[in-house]
């Protein structure tokens, strides 16, 4: 029974990564991109996880009350992980052909931090849950619905504005870009993980510490909303400049009259029935007389 629940939490973890890659693919409708390049994406989110762990390691100091929940929060974990994930997904697909519109900005790097949070989620799982099942899957169950729409969502609005950044016209529109690539997701990650830090359910013994995990949660799942917030209007306008959208012909007023040939209406100012062939207006011909002539 106890390995019917393993195999439960490891889909558990697997499965909003899954879901995700499906809404990014749906997403990238005009031109989708090679499935060799997403995979390679993946790969460089996966890789990511190393470099963020040491560096975590290395800069985390024992800073108590407020002002060390924020350092925490923001510098250690936020400004650590977005850099890692940005940085290698940069390095493995900034230079590549294929990268030629905004939206695969949002495609690669929403990949590359979606391989992150699946390795991630697979660490808190099976490690950090040191092989209680209970706490697998429970922390499988929060973090499908939080912590990973949290990294893909903050890597496809980082995708976004490198992908704007790489084609703005003026070097003002792109260092903005730039600066939007980082400063965005750090800060949404941040009050994400303020939340994560306030969210010990070992503070259950008294309504104080049962209030403070309340908030906390109530505080994660709305910086999971906020994320969506920020990302929908970006993917819109991603879509809306991709070169291979198609294009809608303007719509030409109806004749008042039918045509006499078919019947069928034509447009206004037409010389012939777009149908039947049925000349639907009078050709008026113009002759140069010759000097002279009658």
């Amino acid at each position: 029974m106890e390995a019917v629940l393993w195999l439960f939490a490891f889909i558990l973890a697997l499965a909003p990564g899954a879901a995700l890659l499906w809404y990014i693919r749906h997403l990238d409708k005009y031109e989708p991109e090679p499935w060799n390049l997403i995979g390679l994406s993946f790969l460089a989110g996966c890789l990511s996880v190393i470099p963020a762990l040491l560096i975590e390691t290395l800069y985390k100091v024992e800073i108590s009350g407020f002002w060390g929940t924020l350092y925490g929060a923001f510098v250690v974990i936020a400004l650590t992980e977005e850099v890692c994930k940005g940085a290698l997904a940069f390095g493995f697909i900034w230079r590549k052909p294929q990268f030629n519109e905004v939206m695969d900005g949002i495609v690669y790097f929403g990949v590359a931090h979606m391989g992150f949070a699946i390795t991630e989620n697979l660490m808190y799982v099976f490690v950090n849950s040191h092989l209680n099942i209970v706490t697998a899957l429970m922390t499988a169950f929060v973090r499908m619905t939080t912590a990973v729409p949290l990294h893909v969502i903050n890597g496809m609005i980082m995708g976004y504005h490198l992908g704007m950044a790489r084609y703005a016209r003026t070097g003002g529109e792109k260092r903005r870009h730039w600066v939007e690539a980082i400063v965005l997701p750090v800060l949404l990650h941040g009050i994400y993980d303020v939340a994560a830090i306030n969210q010990d359910t070992t503070q259950f013994a008294d309504m104080k510490g049962l209030f403070a995990v309340g908030f906390g949660t109530a505080l994660m799942y709305a910086a999971v909303v906020a994320l969506w917030v920020v990302l929908l209007p970006r993917v819109k306008k991603a879509q809306e400049a991709s070169p291979w959208r198609p294009q809608d012909w303007p719509a030409l007023p109806v004749a008042p009259t039918e045509c006499p040939g078919c019947g069928s209406s034509y447009p206004q100012g037409a010389n012939y029935c777009h149908k039947c062939g049925t000349q639907v207006a009078k050709q008026d011909l113009f002759y140069q007389r010759a000097p002279g002539g009658q």
